[in-house]
């Protein structure tokens, strides 16, 4: 998997574009909340940015 949907600033991972960290996506992730729900909690990201992190997240 590409990381271009993820940067890593002042060792801090964002989705790329962006301020919102990976640690907020992934908490709701793993809180269950669906990538629509998290994708409306963050209107500034797109629905892919929010697979993309997920995605991320869940890769080795």
């Amino acid at each position: 998997m590409s990381s271009a949907y993820i940067e890593q600033r002042d060792d801090v991972y964002v989705v790329a574009g962006t301020r919102v960290s990976l640690d907020s996506i992934v908490y709701a992730f793993l809180s269950g909340q669906s990538a629509e729900a998290i994708a409306q909690a963050f209107p500034v990201l797109s629905l892919e940015q929010v697979y993309g992190a997920i995605t991320y997240y869940l890769t080795p």
